[in-house]
């Protein structure tokens, strides 16, 4: 006599499943990835090489122009009355200035501050809202029709004195 087995049809087996369901997850994955790539694209990136190395030419000449003028400053960040004190020294005196407190890798916490001359070579500037931690600051004037600029990185605090510029 010989028994016979019977065997259970494919779709009552545990591995065809198992097989279907990890392709399965991985297609979902993979669609899930996509669409948070496509709706994250990359901000850091730039595909015009040449406009981004006209640029750097650019702020060389201007920061150039900055040591020429032996330009300073004294930068106060106050984050409780919304308030950015500053004093300019060196061979330049506008009667505005641009500062741009720039976040390394979040471009929307970036801030762009108007200075206006007090008089001195002291000037004011109002803040949106409170900025510090590690930044870029730039600090951005005009001097016989042309821009100079002085940029370093700088750690912001509430109160605390930023030097940019050579007299360090």
């Amino acid at each position: 006599m010989t028994e016979e087995t019977t065997v259970a049809p494919w779709y009552k087996q545990f591995w065809p499943w198992f097989i279907i369901g990890l392709l399965s997850l991985s297609v979902v994955q993979g669609g899930s990835m996509l669409i948070f790539s496509i709706n994250n694209p990359p901000g850091l990136i730039s595909d015009n090489y040449y406009e981004v190395g006209k640029g750097i030419n650019q702020s060389l000449d201007r920061e150039n122009l900055a040591k020429q003028l032996k330009v300073s400053a004294n930068i106060i960040f106050n984050n409780e009355t919304g308030v950015v004190d500053m004093q300019l020294k060196g061979l330049t005196g506008p009667a505005v200035l641009k500062l741009n407190v720039i976040s390394p890798t979040q471009p929307e916490r970036d801030r762009h501050i108007t200075m206006q001359a007090r008089g001195d070579g002291n000037y004011t500037g109002n803040l949106e809202d409170a900025v510090q931690g590690r930044r870029f600051v730039e600090l951005i004037g005009r001097e016989g029709g042309k821009d100079w600029r002085v940029f370093e990185e700088e750690v912001l605090e509430s109160g605390k004195t930023i030097r940019l510029g050579d007299d360090k």
